[in-house]
């Protein structure tokens, strides 16, 4: 990158945004899901789901913005989410795609590894946009805006989505996995796709973690055609706020509650979607 501060658009284009189409999702990786998806494939279908709020009011969700107006889509501005949700993982195209349940040195530094990648990206593309990703990413993590909070609750609901997708494509029914030999454990590492290419851009230390990294200390988990991916749905239980992806996501559940009944499954009662506390009183 020149250090006349001016933007270098392909190195943008190419090095990170190309290097987000061949990052796969860590949890994905994990749970030995074939052709995981890339990071690109998620902010694709989470702007997907940010063009949802632009839509008038739903009126099944009338009572729930009674309850808590400050959600309400007139109170968004859809051009600042959907800007966010196509770009709220770009850090990881430099830091890497950590996960809660990532080795805790990792996730311990994962926000200021997020923020130094940010900032790399930021003297990449320079100018005005440069700053805007910087912030829109800050404005995302810090979680105070409406538009923050919708972009969280897509992320999670885009999550749970594709869990639904792999269980409905991959999840063998339970009578076949009962009648289905242990397999001989064996060492992660042979599981693991290589090392990420590390990233030649001037002043910008990238080398993400391999999944190799994020997967130390952790148990071997089962096979998605084993056994249902419900972490994925008990972690968002308590983490979607907002109406519209609310109902979204208790509709979701119900599909897959009818999906996972027809492969002989049972959905356990906390994969079930709490209910939000009431709003407390205006003081």
């Amino acid at each position: 990158m020149s250090t006349s501060g001016l933007s270098d658009g392909l190195s943008f284009i190419s090095d990170i945004c190309g290097a987000l189409k061949k990052l796969k999702r860590t949890g994905w990786v994990k749970h030995q899901i074939p052709l995981p998806e890339s990071d690109s494939d998620h902010m694709h279908r989470c702007a997907m789901c940010a063009l949802l709020v632009g839509q008038p009011a739903d009126r099944r969700d009338q009572w729930a913005y009674e309850l808590f107006p400050q959600y309400h889509p007139s109170k968004v501005d859809t051009t600042k989410l959907l800007r966010m949700a196509v770009t709220h993982d770009l850090c990881e195209a430099l830091a890497g795609d950590i996960t809660p349940f990532c080795d805790p040195s990792l996730v311990e530094s994962k926000h200021d590894k997020e923020d130094q990648a940010m900032a790399a990206i930021q003297k990449v593309v320079a100018g005005p946009l440069g700053q805007e990703l910087y912030d829109l990413w800050k404005e995302y993590e810090a979680q105070t805006t409406v538009e923050a909070i919708y972009c969280k609750d897509i992320d999670k609901f885009e999550m749970v989505v594709q869990a639904f997708e792999y269980e409905k494509e991959h999840l063998m029914a339970k009578g076949q996995v009962d009648k289905k030999p242990a397999a001989a454990s064996s060492s992660s590492s042979a599981d693991e796709p290589p090392p990420a290419k590390k990233l030649k851009l001037e002043g910008v230390a990238a080398n993400p973690p391999t999944i190799a990294a994020t997967t130390k200390h952790r148990d071997v988990r089962k096979d998605v055609s084993s056994e249902p991916l419900r972490g994925f749905f008990v972690s968002t239980n308590r983490a979607i706020k907002t109406p519209l992806f609310r109902r979204l996501d208790r509709e979701l559940r119900e599909r897959r509650r009818k999906v996972l009944a027809e492969k002989g499954w049972e959905v356990d009662v906390d994969e079930e979607q709490i209910p939000l506390p009431p709003p407390s009183a205006p003081k």
